[in-house]
């Protein structure tokens, strides 16, 4: 997982640098195409530069605003499922009867089906194996009954509260706490469908590709309002300018999507393994695992 996320950085990185490279590349020949080969003509009024500049750097602050709002969102949607993860396993230990026959692996079950949601949430979300962490909290008879989903964090859902609502009709649950379960699951089920959304929902593409031109007609203009003025310090000029549209419009890139498993991510690896740790404790259980640490300063 951690080469992918350092493979992910590098290619992104390498595209943003070869931009730059290349612009302050051009930027070079036309300082000399000017200098040396008396090609005045690429002289071009620094005035209509200044109206590009604005426009653009209003674009590019529209669509950092716009990709930091889904990020953080995201962030929010997960903040709520930890909430809530906990939520539902306290409601369990009190809200069934201690008189219950089998209670402890009642509540023992429901937490660690909650953990294996999940884990099964956030490899789905990555589009990665869901099963591999989420099966070590799983019975083989519940790994037998998600396999048959499409959706298994949709089917851990659906288990659990199958099985809270045979207990409700056991008579092990009183109807009005039952009622503060089932609002629990439904909390539950409305992140996951915000998590799916975010990640199914395509960024515009016309509005990225907008920006991408302007940027593009903006730094092969650049240089050319700038030679004539202050001559071959243009080149450091177009340099440092473009760095600074292509990394903004990096940033952008790279936050518009919240569930690509690079280090920009939310951190839901590590968000799981708090709930886990956090479920555990609750149900005294004796095994509790460590905490996801930061690797190279990033926390997935």
């Amino acid at each position: 997982m951690y080469v992918t996320q350092v493979f992910s950085l590098w290619r992104l990185l390498k595209s943003f640098w070869l931009g730059v490279v290349a612009v302050t590349c051009y930027a070079g020949l036309v300082f000399y195409l000017y200098q040396y080969q008396n090609w005045h003509f690429l002289v071009f009024p620094i005035s209509i530069i200044s109206v590009v500049g604005t426009a653009l750097s209003l674009l590019l602050g529209f669509r950092t605003n716009s990709a930091y709002d889904r990020w953080w969102e995201a962030r929010q949607v997960w903040g709520a499922i930890v909430n809530d993860s906990r939520t539902l396993v306290r409601q369990g230990i009190s809200f069934i009867d201690p008189a219950a026959p089998e209670r402890k692996t009642i509540i023992d079950n429901l937490a660690h089906l909650q953990i294996a949601w999940c884990y099964a949430l956030n490899h789905s979300l990555r589009k990665e194996p869901v099963l591999p962490n989420a099966s070590l909290h799983l019975t083989e008879d519940e790994i037998n009954f998600i396999k048959g989903h499409d959706n298994i964090p949709n089917a851990l859902i659906h288990l659990m509260q199958t099985k809270m609502t045979d207990v409700y009709h056991l008579g092990y649950i009183d109807h009005i706490l039952f009622q503060s379960l089932d609002d629990t699951f439904m909390r539950l089920c409305d992140s996951m469908g915000k998590c799916e959304r975010i990640k199914n929902t395509i960024f515009p593409t016309q509005y990225s590709f907008f920006v991408h031109m302007i940027i593009f007609v903006f730094t092969i203009i650049l240089p050319m309002g700038l030679i004539d003025s202050i001559g071959r310090i243009a080149i450091p000029i177009t340099f440092v300018i473009s760095f600074l549209f292509f990394y903004v419009e990096s940033i952008s890139y790279t936050m518009q999507n919240p569930f690509e498993n690079v280090p920009n991510d939310i951190p839901m690896t590590s968000l799981c393994r708090t709930i886990e740790i956090n479920i555990l404790q609750l149900i005294e259980d004796p095994i509790i695992p460590d905490k996801i640490l930061p690797k190279n300063g990033f926390i997935m």
